[in-house]
């Protein structure tokens, strides 16, 4: 081989992959746009049973078109608490299934019509007044770039008969099946997908340069090799999330291992489900591949139980130290899902919602006790709000910086608006409200008797306010945002009142109403701050800002 002949192979091969992993990132992201907010929904509501998971994993994963964002999905929902362990098994058996869903697309060798999938994508890309038309386009675009791929891939190949020492090696691989299998996972584990590795394969196998009975190793290798995506993934998750990460991998590391003896069988059983579709060696790897994944579910489906208890022992529930406070739910694994990634957002706003509440819940605690520790826990909680809002800010922006829908967008806006208002209630109850309640105890006042009643009743109405504004925020619900909002001009006429009742005690030269006047008007007029930013998230969520 010259080394001209030997660089354009390198080139080729080189762009032909580069092509077919790019187009299937791009069919993944059009896909996961045209499913939208549903996935997220259906993933963590409909998965209480392995039989259900394993349905709604691979219809999942047959959408964005890779088993290991499925994976890396499942460890973020797993590490927030938003799906058990159980339930997360049950979906990786369905994403191990609908990742064969891409390869059977692949067997069908379309990559005369590469071109024309690419030209139709661009022009469906560029339609401006239908989005989901240009998601589809986008999706088109990707399958053009698989298939464009694959025929770059065939063109470089096909020289390859002409040389011994490649036809050598690819037999010496025949006959170790293992190192095949080794070679194939490192390689899928380098580039990130199975799909690719697997696609390879087929154009190998359409050259004639390889067998079937070569081929087996390979797609078993593959489908080792895709699970580093999750296992690195699981690196800075919780211990639930790591073990959906084991799963993945014993998954297909225990299925290869009983297959593996038995190859012989397996080549026979997959050329006569075959034979009567199509003598495409395409198709057989394809079908392989295929009964391998289905064949390993059924296995596995019975001892889901005994399976999570073993992967629990692996990694076992250990007492940790207290560590320092940490976002919970945001997870920069899924920012390339945006729907999910908002999702995972709008857990960590609702959490910091809580902490917020619980800060002002407290907060006419402190004004009728004089509770220092009280104080100083209420400083600590607006430390954390603080730290979430800055990380929460910055999750968002990375989220904008993805190719967003429209709604998409809206809500990452809204949700900035939200968490900002919320950092500033923190901030008035730590830096303001609790300024006010040290004072007063540092000079020994008291509110006067209808004072505190008066303080009292303010601030329940604002706690009202601000509690069910966070349930509209949490489920969405503009019109229960709505409903709020009709609240709100009440406690502009409760301030009024109040003030009118505070001139009226002190004309009436109540001692401890003039003692504490100037604290007593700054709290009533703090709590309506309060109440102004809770107006403004409430319109957030209700669609009027």
């Amino acid at each position: 081989m010259t080394p001209g002949a030997f660089l354009r192979i390198c080139i080729g091969l080189f762009g032909g992959v580069g092509l077919f992993i790019y187009g299937m990132k791009t069919v993944g992201w059009g896909l996961q746009k045209v499913a939208g907010r549903r996935m997220r929904n259906i993933l963590s509501t409909l998965t209480n049973t392995p039989i259900k998971g394993t349905v709604i994993g691979a219809l999942m994963t047959a959408t964005i078109q890779s088993s290991s964002a499925t994976t890396v999905m499942l460890i973020g929902f797993v590490n927030a608490s938003l799906m058990t362990l159980s339930q997360a098994i049950g979906v990786v058996y369905g994403a191990n299934i609908g990742t064969t869903f891409t390869v059977q697309l692949i067997a069908f060798n379309v990559s005369d019509y590469s071109l024309l999938l690419v030209g139709t994508g661009v022009m469906l890309l560029v339609f401006k007044r239908n989005r989901i038309v240009q998601y589809i386009g986008q999706s088109l675009l990707g399958f053009g770039l698989i298939f464009l791929g694959i025929k770059i891939l065939m063109d470089t190949t096909e020289p390859l008969h002409s040389y011994p020492f490649f036809l050598q090696s690819l037999v010496s691989m025949k006959a170790y099946p293992l190192v095949a299998i080794a070679i194939s996972a490192i390689f899928t584990g380098i580039i990130h997908s199975s799909a690719a590795t697997i696609g390879i394969a087929m154009v190998l196998a359409s050259q004639g340069i390889i067998d079937l009975s070569a081929a087996i190793p390979i797609l078993l290798g593959a489908d080792i090799g895709t699970c580093s995506t999750a296992i690195l993934s699981s690196l800075g998750s919780s211990r639930e999330g790591k073990r959906v990460a084991v799963a993945h991998l014993l998954f297909n590391l225990i299925g290869t291992a009983l297959i593996y003896p038995f190859m012989g069988l397996f080549r026979e059983t997959v050329l006569l489900m075959s034979d009567p579709f199509t003598a495409s060696i395409s198709r057989q790897i394809a079908n392989g591949h295929m009964l391998f994944k289905v064949l390993n579910t059924m296995i596995f489906l019975p001892f889901t139980s005994p399976f999570r208890k073993l992967i629990t022992f692996m990694i076992p529930i250990v007492p940790e130290l207290e560590r320092a406070f940490h976002v919970r739910y945001l997870d920069e694994e899924v920012l390339d899902t945006p729907e999910i990634a908002l999702g995972q957002a709008g857990k960590e706003t609702e959490r910091m919602g809580n902490r917020v509440l619980d800060m002002l819940r407290q907060t006419v605690l402190v004004f009728q006790n004089g509770d220092d520790l009280l104080r100083e826990e209420i400083k600590k909680m607006d430390n954390e709000i603080d730290f979430l809002d800055d990380a929460i800010t910055r999750y968002l922006t990375s989220v904008a910086q993805r190719s967003l829908t429209e709604d998409q967008s809206r809500r990452e806006i809204s949700f900035l608006n939200i968490v900002d208002n919320l950092e500033h209630i923190g901030d008035l109850i730590d830096k303001n409200l609790m300024e006010l309640a040290r004072k007063k105890f540092d000079f020994g006042l008291h509110f006067s008797s209808g004072g505190e009643q008066d303080i009292i009743l303010m601030h329940g109405q604002i706690y009202a306010n601000l509690q069910k504004v966070m349930d509209a925020f949490v489920h969405w619900d503009a019109e229960k945002a709505k409903e709020v909002l009709h609240q709100f001009p009440r406690v502009d006429k409760l301030e009024a009142d109040l003030r009118k009742a505070h001139i009226q005690r002190l004309h009436n030269g109540l001692q401890e109403t003039i003692d504490t006047s100037s604290i007593h008007l700054d709290v009533i007029s703090n709590l309506k701050q309060v109440n102004t930013h809770a107006e403004s998230i409430a319109k957030e969520v209700a669609g009027e800002n």
